[in-house]
This record gives structure tokens, sequence and C-alpha cells, in this order.
């Protein structure tokens, strides 16, 4: 539901619409997608808006970033979960559930 809100927005932005930003305003990050968990298999498709390189490796998402290197450990929940991640924020969303950051190197929160 919030990965089709952030997608409408994109479209709304990027489309003909003129929507007044201020050029002082930060742009926010995200990396979104689908990840897929079973006791046989693990899949992330995820993207991003801005320039984060992200992989996956086991049960882990490894996003990073000019600054920073963060992980997320993807939950042990069987099937398709959508993801989504604010650059800096302490949490991931998985679905409906909040996932804390596993850890966070270069810079803070």
């Amino acid at each position: 539901m919030v990965l089709a809100s952030l997608m409408l927005a994109g479209t709304l932005a990027s489309g003909g619409l003129a929507i007044p930003v201020q050029n002082s305003m930060p742009q926010a990050c995200f990396v979104y997608g689908e990840v897929f968990w079973s006791p046989a298999q693990i899949t992330a498709m995820l993207s991003s808006n801005c320039k984060i390189h992200i992989e996956r490796q086991e049960r882990m998402i490894i996003m990073q970033g000019q600054n920073r290197i963060i992980r997320v450990l993807i939950p042990e929940e069987p099937g398709m979960h959508e993801f989504i991640y604010r650059w800096g924020q302490p949490a991931a969303h998985f679905d409906d559930e909040l996932v804390r950051v596993a850890s966070i190197t270069g810079g803070g929160l």
C-alpha cells in the first residue's frame, strides 16, 4: 500500500503536472521493491530513486550510498513481501511491519 502511494507520487511528479518544489529541499531517497523468502530460496528485486548500490547476501539486504552502508535482515516469513526503506531511517518496512536496521557503517542516523 505504501509502495503504491510512493510510485503514484513519483508518477505525478514526473508527468506533465507542474508541482512547485523549493530548490534547496533535498530529495528523499528510497529503496523499494519486493523480497521473496522461503526456506529454499531468497530473492530481492529492489530499486532506488537515488545513487544507492543494492545487493543481497543470504538474508541480508546491503545498501551502499556515498557516505554509509546500511544492512537490513530479511524476516523469515514465507512469501512475497513489499520492501520500502527511506535512506537514513532506523527501520525498513516489510509489508506493514517495521524491521530495525541491522547495522550502519560510516555516518550516523
